[in-house]
């Protein structure tokens, strides 16, 4: 039997080493106590939920008192949209934001705040002039709402300029950092960020639990943020909800071992992602890499004109790759992140997303590239329907 290569760590990430460990004694009947109760169980659960504060606030450079834990980065991203907008001010997003972001867009505007959508270049990135010029234009200080690089193809934002020009615009800052800080990419107090969306499984962590980081971008004086609903006084009031204490130090002793493993992690990583788009790119003519070589390490997204990517990878069942964003997996319509940076509709269609990971070994990618170079690129099909399985007899293909 093949053995399955799993390069989707984009889309989620295996537990890192140790990560199960901490978190089964919290999962076993003694582990009993609420973390907001008024008593010795209580208390217990609620210490192991600070020391995992801690580390999810170290991973980002922040205190842990700035930590507000959340169900994941969709969550921590429509707080801060919804929650941290100035009174009667706008919003300014990147046309390549995570969908959960760019879903927040008609509420705000239902709410009474404009919202601009900035395009990107073609490599996905924002012109820090051209931000700039969007927020003199404004009456109000505005939320700006950048992400640190691309959960599609990889390509990392200018934040600290990002976050100047904001800030010098009496703006705030916000950032969805999910897919880089397990990388070691993200210093929300060094690089002036007021906001920063966290999420567990993107870095070795338990699926279910995330975070959002709330600083005062150099500005001295924290984030107003406003509560999604008036129930509940946990979390100082801005989320509500008794927290899972399990999924608290899962998150937390992942974030400890992305930290002290990021730096070796990415350039072993990047090396790799660079093999395979060596392998591929010389097998396969005409083949076209998306996004800034630069970006994170374990990204590689490839479009090749004429390709159908979801039949291609119907036809590879053995290899764990994606279309685009896990967000969209039951979605027709094209990438909009390939569309902002100038992608068709057909090339979108035509588009594999390759996430390599801290597990991901050397073996792996020669396989993976041997796979698809066969099944494109070996002149033995004139088109992919000769050598895929019929759709009829195949599950539908997911995107994610």
């Amino acid at each position: 039997m093949t053995t399955p290569i799993y390069l989707d760590h984009l889309a989620s990430t295996p537990l890192a080493p140790g990560v199960l460990d901490a978190m089964l004694p919290w999962l076993s009947a003694a582990a009993v106590g609420n973390p907001h109760a008024a008593h010795r169980p209580g208390w217990r659960a609620a210490e192991a939920i600070e020391a995992a504060r801690a580390e999810v606030a170290a991973l980002v450079g922040a205190p842990p008192g700035a930590v507000l834990f959340t169900s994941g980065a969709t969550e921590a991203n429509t707080l801060a949209l919804l929650g941290a907008v100035p009174p009667g001010g706008a919003c300014v997003l990147s046309a390549v934001e995570h969908a959960s972001a760019l879903g927040c867009a008609p509420e705000l505007r239902r709410r009474g705040h404009p919202v601009t959508v900035l395009p990107v270049d073609g490599d996905g990135r924002v012109d820090p002039d051209r931000l700039a010029a969007t927020l003199a234009r404004l009456p109000t200080p505005a939320l700006v709402s950048i992400m640190a690089a691309n959960n599609e193809v990889g390509t990392r934002q200018p934040l600290a300029e990002l976050a100047a020009v904001t800030r010098a615009r009496g703006g705030r800052f916000h950032s969805d950092a999910a897919q880089a800080a397990g990388w070691g990419m993200v210093d929300a107090t060094g690089l002036g960020l007021d906001l920063v969306s966290l999420s567990g499984h993107k870095l070795g962590g338990p699926m279910g639990i995330g975070a959002l980081v709330i600083g005062d971008g150099g500005m001295g004086d924290g984030v107003a943020l406003r509560p999604p609903s008036p129930g509940g006084g946990q979390q100082r009031g801005l989320r509500p909800g008794t927290l899972p204490t399990a999924l608290c130090v899962g998150f937390g002793v992942a974030c400890r071992l992305a930290r002290s493993h990021a730096a070796a992690d990415a350039r072993r990583v990047a090396g790799l992602r660079d093999r395979l788009w060596a392998r591929l790119s010389a097998a396969l003519p005409g083949l076209r890499r998306n996004g800034a070589p630069d970006g994170l390490p374990g990204c590689l997204s490839v479009t090749l004109p004429g390709l159908d990517a979801a039949d291609l990878l119907l036809g590879l069942p053995d290899l764990a790759a994606a279309t685009g964003s896990a967000c969209h997996s039951d979605a027709a319509e094209p990438s909009h992140v390939l569309r902002a940076l100038g992608r068709s509709a057909e090339e979108a269609h035509g588009t594999l997303r390759f996430g390599l990971g801290r597990t991901t070994t050397a073996e792996e990618v020669e396989r993976a590239a041997d796979w698809v170079i066969a099944a494109i690129g070996d002149g033995t099909a004139d088109t992919l329907r000769d050598i895929l399985p019929a759709r009829a007899s195949s599950p539908t293909p997911r995107k994610g």
